[in-house]
């Protein structure tokens, strides 16, 4: 579930890179995202532009 909010987030433009990333973290953390997913989710924060 977190990885699908994240997914939708980042395509979304809803937050800023600084605050997707600071969730991803927490949701790395806390252990709903796998080491797989959380290094997919910050690939696309890393190349998303911010407006």
């Amino acid at each position: 579930m977190a990885y699908r909010i994240m997914k939708s987030l980042i395509s979304n433009s809803i937050k800023t890179n600084e605050e997707l990333a600071t969730m991803a973290d927490v949701y790395y953390g806390s252990g709903r995202l796998t080491e797989e997913q959380y290094t997919e989710i910050a690939t696309l924060i890393g190349k998303r532009k911010e407006e």
